[in-house]
This record gives C-alpha cells, sequence and structure tokens, in this order.
C-alpha cells in the first residue's frame, strides 16, 4: 500500500512538469517562439549558440509506449531568427 501511494506521488509530481505527446505535434517549421510556447509551455531549459537558440521539453510517451520506469522523452525546438528551424526528440543520453 505504501509503495503504491509513493508511486502514485511520484506520477502525480511528473505530470505538473510534462507536455502531452500530443502537443509536440503541433510544432512546425517557422512558427515563433511564443507559439510554440502557446502549445509546449514554458521550456525546462533552453541553448544558445550563435544564430540560434534551442528549447527543451519533457514529453509524455503515448500510452502503449509507457514502462514503469520511463514515462517521457526530452524533446528540443530550435530556433534560428525567432523562427523555429528544426524540432524533435532529443537524443537519450548514454547509461553506463
Amino acid at each position: 500500500m505504501k509503495r503504491a501511494f509513493t508511486a502514485m506521488a511520484i506520477a502525480g509530481l511528473l505530470a505538473g512538469c510534462t507536455t502531452p505527446r500530443s502537443n509536440v505535434d503541433r510544432v512546425q517549421a517557422g512558427m515563433s517562439s511564443d507559439q510554440v510556447q502557446s502549445i509546449l509551455g514554458q521550456p525546462e531549459a533552453s541553448a544558445n549558440s550563435p544564430g540560434q537558440q534551442c528549447s527543451y521539453y519533457t514529453v509524455w510517451k503515448d500510452f502503449w509506449s509507457r514502462v514503469p520506469w520511463d514515462f517521457s522523452d526530452r524533446y528540443y525546438v530550435c530556433y534560428e531568427d525567432g523562427k523555429v528551424a528544426s524540432f524533435g526528440r532529443a537524443a537519450a543520453p548514454a547509461v553506463h
């Protein structure tokens, strides 16, 4: 019982900081950062380089792709001149 409560509490916390997968499908090349934020919300992190800015989001996996230890994926949206130039699933870090 205690484990079930802990698992539900953790799932609830994760739900507060993730975006549904269906929202990622709405992002298109040429959108402004304001348009993307209206779909995905505030990014969790950002990285800047000359001429390019990338934002990172945590997105819920669809129901059939979830496993108990892995409910979400990380996605990026990169902008050039204030417009979406590229976007997609960020590579998973290597596990050693």
